[in-house]
Order: C-alpha cells, then sequence, then structure tokens
C-alpha cells in the first residue's frame, strides 16, 4: 500500500469477478461465506511477501458474487483453493464461473475484503445470450468496481464496515440483480473455474507462461474497464 507508493512502485493488480450457486436451495449463504472468506483469508495468510487481496463477496438468494483483486500470485492462488475446494466436494457451491479477469487493471477499487449476505427477494435465472452475456459482465463489474472506489473514500476501517453494512439500504444501485447473477451461474459461454484451470493453466496445454499471458474471456479486450 502506502510504502509502495512512496516508493513509486505501483504493484500489478489482476481482478477477477466470479460468480457461484449454491448446492443447497435452503442455505441462506452463509456457509457460501466462509467456503469464500475461507479461501481469501487463507491465500493471504499464506503469503510470504504480506500481499493482500481486497474486494468484495455478496451472498445473494441461491448464489453469489465475488470481485477480487490483488497481485496475480494471490488471486490465482485464492481461485485454485477455492476450485479444489469446490470440486472435492459440491455440497455448499456448486457450477463456480469466472466472470472477467483483468491481469493488469489499473490499482485497485476496493480498500478491504469483505462478504455480506444481502436479504433479497428471489429470482428466477435469466439466462443471458452472448451478446447479453458481453454487455452485462461489464457492467456488473463496473458497479463493484465503483461500489468499492466509494469505501476508498473513507477514512477508518469502521466506517468502511459500516458502510459495507448498508450496502442494501444505501447503495442498491451498485447491486447486480439476483436473476442475473443467478443466470450467469448457469450460462454455459461462461468459462466454469475449472475450465479456466485446464485451459490457462495445465502444464500439458500451456504453451510458454500462463502468468505472463493475457487472459480475457468471454469479453474482447475493448469491453474490459
Amino acid at each position: 500500500g502506502k510504502r509502495a507508493e512512496e516508493l513509486g512502485l505501483v504493484e500489478k493488480i489482476q481482478r477477477v469477478v466470479i460468480v457461484g450457486r449454491y448446492a443447497k436451495a435452503t442455505d441462506t449463504g452463509a456457509t457460501a461465506k466462509d467456503l469464500i472468506d475461507g479461501c481469501v483469508n487463507k491465500t493471504v495468510a499464506n503469503d510470504e511477501d504480506g500481499g493482500e487481496i481486497t474486494g468484495v463477496t455478496l451472498l445473494l438468494p441461491g448464489c453469489c458474487i465475488s470481485l477480487l483483486e490483488g497481485p496475480q500470485r494471490l488471486i490465482i492462488g485464492a481461485l485454485r483453493v477455492l476450485d479444489s475446494a469446490t470440486q472435492s466436494s459440491q455440497e455448499i457451491l456448486n457450477s463456480v464461473r469466472l466472470l472477467s479477469s483483468v491481469q493488469d487493471a489499473p490499482g485497485r477499487s476496493f480498500p478491504i475484503y469483505g462478504s455480506r449476505i444481502l436479504q433479497l427477494p428471489k429470482g428466477d435465472p435469466a439466462v443471458p445470450d452472448k451478446d447479453g452475456i458481453l454487455n452485462l459482465i461489464p457492467d456488473i463489474s463496473i458497479n463493484l468496481q465503483k461500489f468499492g472506489r466509494e469505501l476508498s473514500t473513507l477514512g477508518s476501517k469502521e466506517e468502511i464496515e459500516g458502510k459495507m453494512d448498508s450496502v442494501q439500504r444505501q447503495h442498491g444501485e451498485y447491486l447486480p440483480r439476483v436473476e442475473d447473477v443467478s443466470g450467469l451461474c448457469v450460462a454455459e459461454d461462461v468459462l466454469t473455474l475449472e475450465e479456466f484451470f485446464d485451459l490457462y493453466y495445465s502444464p500439458t496445454k500451456c504453451l510458454g507462461g500462463p502468468l505472463d499471458a493475457e487472459v480475457v474471456w468471454p469479453l474482447p479486450p475493448s469491453l474490459i474497464y
């Protein structure tokens, strides 16, 4: 953070947005929250360079969405932990999909990582077609980033946490629609986390280092903000 800025070094940030569907219809989001928070916290705790992940996880009825940002090693690390957790047990989340991945984000939008369970009305999945996906994903990502930037203007951790608590009451304009998130969870055109790792990180399929390659899909670069 500050020290890097003083040294004139700006860390390279990767920003990803993922969605997942709860395995159990009765889930309030609490188990998914613990799972995702655990993946983030474990990855950060094990980082020898003291890096951090910032962003937000919103637990909606039936599904959840996370925007995570940080150094690539941490973001890919957290996604790997999540992928192996969901593959070994389908009890909590099934169908985790990666909506977008931007490897050179111009800085962070969130000051901390936080997660909140939102009490919203249930919504039937609105599954978008390919064109719909191309419009929807940047919209959702930009609105979450706007919320992050609003949090970043606050002084203290207490204020930031308080504003996160009130996201539903005061900042509904930044929240994605339940129907859209749950639709993206089942949209075949969006890569699952498993497909992402198979495609970009499996040793047999990779020529050269995947860590240096730009990975952005299904969006053409012009749509990445």
